[in-house]
C-alpha cells in the first residue's frame, strides 16, 4: 500500500467522496434516463416542437453570446482605457443589472415597447435577446473589467512605440492576453441562457429548457421531461467544450510587478460619446426599469395588490431571504470543506471536487427534474420516520439550490485561499498549529475577500432563481421569483413590479459588496 494511498484514507476522504456522490446523484439521474428512451415520446416531439425548440435555443444563445461579449468587453475597455469624470462611479454601476432577473427586465420593456411597436414585433427572438443582453452583459464586463485592470501598461506603451495607435494597441495586445477571462464570462452567459425560462416564455421564443417546463407541467410525464433534459446537459458539455477551446493552451505572464492599467484622459466630444455610451447602457438596463417599477408599485400599493393568496409582502421577502440564506451557508460550509479536504488528495481530490460541481454546468430546469427523481426514489423506501417526504420539503428546495451553486463557492474560496502566501501557512504550522487551526485563523481571515465574493455571488444568484424554486418550492414557502413568474402569465405587470422592486432591492446591496471584494484582490468564479 503506497504513502499517497495511505494519505487519502481516513474522515477526509470519505467526506469528500460522500460529498461528491450527494451533489453529482441529480446529473447523474438525468443521464442515465437516456439509456432506456421512450421511442414514442421522442417521435412526438420531433414531430411537433422539438426541432424549433433546437433551432431557437441555439439562435438565442448565439445572439446573447456575441452581444454580451461586445457590450461587456467594450463597456470595460472604455472604464479602463479612458479616465474621465465619473469614471470610477460607472466602473461600479455598470454591475449593477447583475441583481435584476432577465424575466423582470423582458416585462418592463416588453410592456414599454408593445405600445409603439405592437405585441407582434415585441414578441420576438431579437427583443429577448436584447433584454438578456442587458441583463447578462456583467458577466463578462466584471471578467474582462478585472482582467484588463490587472494588465501592465508596459504592453501598451511598447505597441505605442511601435506606431500603434492606442485602440489599436488595446485590440491586438491587452484583449488577447484577456481572452480566456473574456472566454469564462461568455461561457457564464451561455450557461443562463439555457436555463432561462421566465424570458423565453414571455416573448415567445420556445428554447428546450421552457419545452421542459411544458412537459413536466402539461403533461406530468416525469420521464418524458428528464429525457428532454438531456439535451439541456448535451449542450452544455458542449459549450464547456467551446469554452475551454476559447482559452487555448497558451499561457499569459507579466514581466515584473503587476500595476494597475492607467486610463488615457479624454475631453471635449471623446468624453462625451463615452459618458454617452456607458451611462446609456445603464440608462437602458437599470434607469428605465427601475423607475417603471417604481411607478407600478406605488400604483399597487394604492390599488391594494401588494400580496397574494399566499400571504403578504412580507412573506414572500422571508421565504426569499430563508431559501437565499440557507443555500448561501450551505454552499459556504461545504465549499470551504471541499477546499481543505481535496487539497490534501491531490488529482484524485480535485477530480472529486470537480464532479460535486457539476450542478453549475447544467441548467436549472435539469438539476429540479433530477432533484424530483432522486428525492422520489429516497422517499419510495421509507428511511425517514414520521411519513416524512423530501420531495416537496424546505430541505430538498435547499438542496437543489446546493447542487445548482456549490461550485460557485468552491471555486471562489479555492481561488482565493490559493492565493494565501505559502510562508504564512508554513509559519503557522512551525509553531504548532493544526490544519484545521491554520485553515481558520490564517487561510480563510487572508482570503476573506474571495469568501464574501462567493457568498455574495451565491446569495445573488439563488435570490433570482425561478426553474428551481418553481419546481420544487414547498407549501408555505412562495419566493419572491414564484410571485414574479404567477403574474407575469396572466399579464399582471402591476402586480409583478412588486416582487420584482423587492428582488432589485435586496440585490443591489449585494452587488456592492460584490464588487468590494473584487476590488480587494476577490476572483470570480471561472
Amino acid at each position: 500500500m503506497t504513502v499517497a494511498w495511505r494519505a487519502r484514507r481516513g474522515p477526509g476522504w470519505v467526506l469528500l467522496v460522500v460529498v461528491s456522490v450527494v451533489m453529482a446523484a441529480p446529473v447523474a439521474v438525468i443521464l442515465w434516463s437516456i439509456t432506456d428512451p421512450s421511442a414514442e415520446v421522442w417521435r412526438e416531439l420531433w414531430r411537433t416542437r422539438l426541432p424549433g425548440m433546437i433551432v431557437d435555443t441555439v439562435a438565442l444563445v448565439a445572439l446573447v453570446v456575441t452581444g454580451t461579449v461586445i457590450v461587456g468587453t467594450g463597456l470595460a475597455w472604455l472604464v479602463t482605457a479612458h479616465e474621465f469624470r465619473g469614471r470610477r462611479l460607472l466602473s461600479w454601476l455598470l454591475m449593477t443589472p447583475i441583481a435584476i432577473p432577465g424575466y423582470v427586465l423582458g416585462f418592463v420593456w416588453l410592456d414599454t415597447l408593445q405600445g409603439p411597436l405592437g405585441a407582434r414585433a415585441v414578441r420576438s427572438i431579437w427583443l429577448c435577446a436584447a433584454v438578456l443582453v442587458a441583463s447578462l452583459y456583467p458577466y463578462v464586463y466584471v471578467f474582462a473589467w478585472s482582467a484588463f485592470r490587472e494588465h501592465s501598461p508596459r504592453t501598451v506603451d511598447v505597441a505605442r512605440t511601435l506606431g500603434r495607435s492606442s485602440l489599436t494597441a488595446w485590440w491586438r495586445v491587452v484583449v488577447p492576453m484577456a481572452r480566456p477571462s473574456i472566454a469564462a464570462g461568455a461561457a457564464l452567459v451561455a450557461m443562463e441562457v439555457l436555463t432561462d425560462v421566465g424570458t423565453v416564455r414571455l416573448f415567445n421564443v420556445s428554447t428546450v429548457a421552457d419545452g421542459v417546463l411544458r412537459v413536466w407541467f402539461g403533461t406530468g410525464d416525469r420521464d418524458a421531461a428528464a429525457e428532454l433534459a438531456v439535451l439541456l446537459v448535451a449542450a452544455a458539455v458542449t459549450l464547456i467544450a467551446v469554452e475551454r477551446a476559447l482559452r487555448g493552451r497558451a499561457q499569459y505572464t507579466q514581466a515584473g510587478p503587476r500595476s494597475t492599467m492607467l486610463g488615457n484622459p479624454v475631453t471635449g466630444l471623446r468624453a462625451a460619446a463615452v459618458n454617452v455610451v456607458g451611462w446609456g447602457v445603464l440608462c437602458l438596463a437599470v434607469v428605465v426599469p427601475g423607475v417603471r417599477l417604481v411607478s407600478w408599485a406605488l400604483q399597487a400599493q394604492r390599488l391594494g395588490q401588494t400580496q397574494t393568496i399566499a400571504g403578504d409582502l412580507g412573506f414572500h421577502v422571508v421565504s426569499s431571504l430563508k431559501v437565499a440564506g440557507s443555500a448561501t451557508i450551505a454552499c459556504l460550509v461545504i465549499g470551504m470543506t471541499m477546499v481543505f479536504v481535496a487539497r490534501e488528495r491531490g488529482r484524485w481530490g480535485a477530480a472529486l471536487a470537480r464532479i460535486a460541481s457539476l450542478g453549475y454546468a447544467v441548467p436549472g430546469p435539469v438539476v429540479a427534474i433530477g432533484v424530483i427523481v432522486t428525492l422520489a426514489a429516497l422517499d419510495r423506501r421509507g428511511w425517514w420516520p414520521g411519513d416524512v417526504l423530501l420531495v416537496g420539503s424546505f430541505a430538498g428546495l435547499v438542496y437543489a439550490m446546493v447542487v445548482r451553486f456549490l461550485a460557485i463557492a468552491h471555486q471562489g474560496i479555492g481561488a482565493s485561499v490559493g492565493k494565501v502566501s505559502p510562508s504564512a501557512v508554513a509559519s503557522a504550522r512551525t509553531l504548532g498549529a493544526g490544519r484545521l487551526r491554520v485553515a481558520m485563523r490564517v487561510e480563510l481571515p487572508l482570503a476573506r475577500a474571495g469568501v464574501i465574493a462567493a457568498a455574495t455571488l451565491v446569495a445573488i444568484d439563488s435570490l433570482k432563481e425561478l426553474p428551481v424554486t418553481l419546481l420544487l418550492r414547498p407549501f408555505g414557502v412562495e419566493p419572491l421569483p414564484v410571485w414574479v413568474w404567477q403574474a407575469t402569465s396572466e399579464s399582471l405587470w402591476v402586480q409583478a413590479s412588486v416582487p420584482s422592486l423587492m428582488i432589485v432591492a435586496i440585490g443591489m446591496p449585494l452587488v456592492g459588496l460584490l464588487l468590494w471584494s473584487v476590488e480587494r484582490g476577490a476572483q470570480v468564479v471561472s
